[in-house]
């Protein structure tokens, strides 16, 4: 059985100017986060921008990752059409260690029967343990105890859950009731709460371009309780940065990443858009400062 530790890190996907996957800055990323530290990453998640992608080239993506990155890979199937899924899951069985699954999105406020058969018709037969993905502000659908329960009851092999509601109570109701799955918490303002509620740890798409910071706090916090939440200050500085931009986060984290790495391709896909050029000097200043501050806590 697959064991999953924090903090997890959301990969993004570079694209060059007129879309396309961009495989040569992908693979210099990749090798960063590893030697940065991250041992666990998602590919095709909300930060990777899969809606706007194919099915083809969200398998790509699984198999380049595969290749390019050593560590643990939970690798997103979600998609509103059972077969889609199950297409996906065919795909990843090879290149992934876990598959992440969303309820179904655009049909809101389904009843848990709806929800559950999907769930079942997606991950029966499923060779790979799945972690659930709660995202109700843009699924319209809530992971609720009785769905999963019953999902469990199903048979089905779920090891974690992925709670991106922002709700750290709705989190520790997951831990709870589920102690044999991993919760982990997707909100960079609350990695330090997190840890001290006890969930698994944190999911972070935000964080790319500085994970030490987060994983760092998952270490200290067991050593020490009030450096790691020093940390969570310092990390603080570039998510109140992010809220009050006006921006998406997509974008943003992509022109941060050329505080990190040269030439970082700050392209996105449609519907999103790209930061102007001129906040991106001064989204990479918040970056240099946080770490600079980071570094100095050590």
């Amino acid at each position: 059985m697959i064991q999953l530790h924090g903090p997890i890190v959301a990969l993004l996907t570079p694209f060059d100017a007129s879309g396309k996957i961009e495989w040569q800055a992908f693979k210099a990323y990749l090798s960063s986060l590893y030697h940065w530290g991250v041992r666990t990453v998602i590919s095709n998640g909300t930060t990777g921008e899969f809606p706007s992608m194919t099915i083809r080239e969200r398998r790509l993506v699984v198999e380049f990752v595969r290749q390019n990155f050593a560590g643990t890979i939970i690798n997103n199937v979600s998609g509103t059409c059972v077969g889609d899924v199950r297409k996906l899951i065919a795909g990843t069985k090879d290149c992934a260690d876990c598959i992440l699954l969303l309820p179904p999105y655009y049909y809101s406020a389904c009843r848990d029967e709806g929800l559950s058969r999907f769930f079942v018709d997606a991950l029966s037969g499923a060779t790979l343990p799945a972690m659930l993905y709660h995202f109700p502000q843009h699924t319209g659908n809530h992971l609720g105890i009785d769905l999963v329960t019953t999902l469990l009851d199903q048979g089905l092999s779920i090891v974690g859950i992925k709670d991106s509601s922002g709700d750290i109570d709705n989190a520790q109701l997951y831990r709870s009731n589920f102690p044999e799955c991993a919760v982990f918490l997707g909100n960079d303002e609350k990695v330090f709460e997190a840890l001290q509620k006890g969930l698994s740890g944190s999911v972070t798409g935000a964080a790319n371009p500085m994970p030490e910071l987060l994983i760092a706090m998952q270490t200290e916090y067991r050593l020490s309780a009030s450096k790691a939440q020093s940390m969570q200050r310092c990390l603080d500085v570039w998510n109140r940065f992010r809220n009050d931009s006006g921006y998406f986060e997509i974008p943003l984290v992509k022109a941060a990443m050329g505080a990190r790495i040269d030439s970082f391709p700050v392209h996105v896909r449609p519907p999103l858009t790209p930061v102007p050029v001129e906040v991106i000097d001064r989204t990479r200043k918040v970056i240099y400062n946080c770490l600079n501050d980071f570094n100095l806590l050590n």
